[in-house]
């Protein structure tokens, strides 16, 4: 039990740090001209794309095991393709239409928030699972960090709207990964995003703009965003459901924050003030809250007094 939650909690830090960058990234895109719906299909599709090639040797059959071999191909598909419905399109559709409206720390903080709340809800009204007092403790103190961390002023009533939309298909989604009882990583990571794609190409041809032109930088951009916070990002979320909970590895990824400013510190030489100090212990509390670390350090202290003595 141990292990698992060391290593479900890797995943889930991980998974935070491939997401820190997607706020900037997607208000560059978008200050270059993309719509947010071309953004949302374009870094989809590439990172598909990009699995593809990865996976170009392995027979299907191979990628069905390592998802679930207990299930039949149509019945596996359908709840795949729920799961991309929720974590690749109401997520990325909701999220970069989120960034249009204002500041992007702003739509991280009601997004995660909006995520771990749904994600703690759905774990006990589909999972069944016993909310503890550490859990909705550690969860408050979590989003109160990030609230302090990067909270910028008012916001708009459109960009609470589509971040809290992005979030609470997002928690939905770790939910039913678990429900399904979904694993396989890389592999399932291909068909979230096959299925994504499908669904965001229809906003996309919407919005296509058939005079624009993509130059370098923004194809860098949407190259980034497809290979760190789509692949990996996922792959790492849905490596650290595996270990965890839905509810502990949402609020484990909202040290998100922490990690979007140790970039901004080292990409523009910048010092933090003191709400970061601050924000990130109540993060870090939360996550140890929820996660229980506290009872493997109790019980290792314990171990090792009673071997003394």
């Amino acid at each position: 039990m141990e292990n698992k939650v060391i290593i479900g909690t890797f995943f889930a830090l991980c998974a935070a740090l491939q997401n820190a960058s997607i706020g900037i990234i997607s208000l560059l895109l978008i200050n270059s001209g993309l719509e947010s719906e071309q953004i949302a299909f374009l870094k989809t599709l590439v990172a598909y794309l990009f699995v593809v090639l990865l996976l170009i040797k392995t027979p299907n059959i191979i990628e069905k095991n390592h998802i679930n071999n207990a299930k039949s191909k149509n019945k596996l598909f359908i709840e795949v393709a729920i799961c991309s419905f929720l974590g690749i399109f109401i997520l990325f559709f909701f999220e970069t239409i989120a960034y249009s409206y204002g500041s992007p720390p702003n739509v991280v903080i009601i997004l995660m928030a909006s995520a771990t709340i749904s994600a703690l809800f759905f774990c006990a009204l589909i999972l069944k699972e016993k909310i503890s007092i550490s859990s909705i403790i550690g969860a408050i103190l979590a989003i109160i960090g990030i609230f302090i961390i990067s909270w910028k002023g008012s916001t708009s009533s459109l960009l609470l709207l589509n971040a809290s939309f992005a979030g609470i298909g997002y928690g939905l989604f770790s939910v039913l990964i678990k429900k399904f009882k979904l694993t396989g990583g890389i592999y399932l990571t291909k068909y979230l995003l096959m299925f994504g794609t499908v669904y965001l190409f229809f906003p996309f041809i919407v919005k296509f703009n058939f005079n624009y032109k993509i130059d370098i930088n923004i194809l860098l951009g949407i190259v980034f965003l497809a290979l760190f916070p789509t692949i990996l990002g996922f792959y790492c979320t849905t490596k650290a459901l595996k270990y965890m909970s839905p509810g502990k590895v949402q609020v484990t990824e909202l040290s998100e924050p922490i990690f979007s400013t140790l970039l901004t510190i080292i990409i523009f030489n910048s010092m933090p003030n003191n709400s970061f100090y601050i924000g990130t212990l109540f993060i870090i509390l939360g996550i140890v809250l929820i996660n229980e670390l506290f009872k493997n350090l109790y019980f290792k202290i314990i171990k090792r007094t009673y071997k003394k003595h």
